[in-house]
């Protein structure tokens, strides 16, 4: 199969569900309005967040969401075939995410000020609350020493791209600055000199790389700790997030996100183009399984979230984006477009992952069995070489490439770390005004929680592995979370005498896909007495079962208003 055929489909599909269904539901389910009033503009820049040009919003809103995992994800999907990973990339973006994505907004700009958790205690009761911030709190907990741990990996393997990592943060911080209080017309000039500047600093810095060598032991009875490069990334990492979260949004993790957006447009234009003029072949199967693959069916749906539909995003558009975007209508563009565009970002990763081997007994060998796949990191290398591989193709400097995708990936992480850290704070802000003697409630206080509590589970198992040890529990929990996600948008939705079947369609397959593989894992865990998962997918349980049981009293009780 030319994959030349599968970037026309993806794109008339795109363009399609942008045209006609993101519009059906922007007039005929959520009915967003010109003239509903949203915080931001109210909300001073000292703020942090105040409003700003959606254009810059759309670009920090897709940086923001765990982009990266679109790329694991969609390469490990192929482990089944590039049929079954392809066909639920398209759909699940066109219908479940596209709809999780401006909903998720509309949400969240019609309970101004609240995370996910209050909203869930406002239509459902306090119990809600706890349930949510709970859930929400875990999977941001290892989304974070993720981000962090592959990231601080992808800094000590390629050490060229240390310093234009570097740069672009320190470009971002001048751009945040230029920006603020600027008219929209004088983006477009700032962002192309940001641009250019960003890869003039892959091009010129990438020859200079920067590593750190050697290893620092402590042995301390039976237990020992090992400071290596990737350990010490790790830890800057975390501190660099405690700051960046302290500050104001506008002077620096907003234009990063968005200079970061800038160069994944670059990168994929880069990949995209050499899919049009040299239209590599497919080496992958249709389908594939075999000894060691686990069934299609339910982990497709799992493996693949990001770049179909992931309960992550609900807390960006919560935490982050909803509390920038000037008008309600912008809910479309940026919730429903950015599903499209990380759609795009799966589909650059299926298009490698398919093409990247000499042929298909290559392909197959490294694809034999899940446990090659495991570790993340690796998924990370094969897109960052199968990028400079088709770059090179088109005549560009292999390792000009392959900085440039591991800058873009790394911005990516460090995006989705900013933002998971801001989550955090803004969770247990909630905590705080609940239980003001339980959790301390200074600013710096939360912040330092969440990044303390992210950092030790990412170094857990030393050299920033950590993350790994959950990584099994965090599909699902994502899953579930969206379908929690898709369960507040329809019984707000119901309350308002609005249509509900473009939502529960979507959150009945997922709650079918999520709780099948949970059981599945649960099984494996008791087997192989993993009481810690264990726990963690009772909690799981527990905390559906009880939303479920709020949600259908709720039903019960609210008379539905007749349209």
């Amino acid at each position: 199969m030319n994959s030349l055929v599968l970037l026309i489909v993806t794109a008339v599909a795109f363009v399609f569900g942008y045209r006609f269904y993101s519009k059906l539901l922007a007039l005929g389910v959520f009915r967003l309005g010109k003239d509903y009033s949203t915080p931001a503009p109210q909300r001073p820049p000292a703020g942090g967040h105040g409003a700003s040009n959606r254009h810059l919003i759309f670009g920090h809103h897709l940086a923001s969401l765990a982009a990266a995992a679109a790329v694991t994800g969609s390469l490990i999907s192929l482990i089944w075939g590039w049929i079954p990973a392809f066909l639920w990339l398209v759909v699940g973006t066109v219908t479940a995410a596209g709809t999780y994505g401006l909903g998720s907004l509309w949400l969240s700009l019609r309970f101004p000020g609240l995370n996910p958790a209050e909203i869930a205690a406002r239509l459902l009761g306090s119990p809600a609350h706890g349930l949510f911030t709970l859930l929400a709190f875990l999977l941001v907990l290892i989304m974070n020493a993720a981000c962090a741990g592959f990231a601080a990996h992808l800094l000590s393997a390629f050490p060229s791209a240390v310093l234009p990592f570097g740069i672009v943060t320190v470009l971002a911080l001048f751009l945040g600055g230029f920006l603020r209080g600027r008219d929209d017309f004088e983006i477009i000039p700032a962002s192309l000199i940001a641009l250019t500047l960003s890869l003039m600093a892959v091009w010129l810095l990438g020859e200079f790389p920067l590593s750190f060598t050697g290893a620092l032991n402590f042995e301390m009875a039976e237990s020992r700790v090992v400071f290596d490069a990737t350990t010490v990334w790790v830890i800057l990492l975390f501190v660099y997030g405690y700051h960046a979260t302290r500050l104001p949004m506008w002077k620096l993790i907003r234009p990063r996100g968005y200079l970061t957006a800038l160069l994944l447009g670059v990168t994929l234009f880069i990949l995209y183009t050499a899919v049009i003029i040299d239209h590599p072949k497919l080496v992958a199967p249709e389908f594939h399984g075999g000894p060691g693959i686990p069934d299609t069916l339910p982990w497709l749906f799992i493996t693949l979230t990001s770049g179909a539909v992931s309960g992550f995003h609900l807390l960006i558009a919560n935490g982050v984006t909803a509390r920038q975007i000037n008008g309600e209508t912008d809910a479309r563009y940026i919730g429903y477009g950015g599903a499209l565009a990380l759609g795009l970002v799966a589909l650059s990763a299926v298009i490698i992952g398919g093409t990247g081997f000499a042929g298909t007994p290559e392909w197959i060998q490294h694809y034999a069995s899940w446990e090659q796949l495991k570790d993340l990191r690796t998924v990370f290398e094969l897109y960052i070489n199968g990028f400079a591989q088709l770059a090179a193709g088109l005549g560009l400097d292999r390792a000009f490439a392959r900085t440039l995708a591991t800058v873009v990936v790394l911005g990516l992480l460090a995006a989705t770390l900013e933002a998971g850290l801001r989550i955090q704070k803004h969770l247990l802000t909630g905590l705080t005004e609940r239980y003001p003697s339980f959790i301390p409630g200074k600013e710096k206080n939360l912040i330092g929680i969440a990044a303390g509590l992210s950092a030790a589970l990412a170094l857990y198992s030393g050299h920033g592995r950590g993350a790994l040890l959950w990584w099994p529990l965090f599909g699902v929990a994502d899953q579930i979370l969206a379908v929690l996600g898709f369960a507040l948008l329809g019984l707000t939705l119901w309350r308002m005498g609005r249509p509900v079947t473009v939502v529960f369609l979507p959150l009945i397959f997922m709650l079918v896909a999520a709780n099948w593989a949970l059981a599945v894992l649960m099984m494996q865990w008791w087997a192989a007495d993993d009481w810690l998962l264990f726990a963690l997918g009772v909690i799981l349980i527990v905390t559906e079962l009880a939303v479920t049981l709020l949600s259908l009293i709720f039903m019960k009780s609210s008379s539905r208003p007749q349209t």
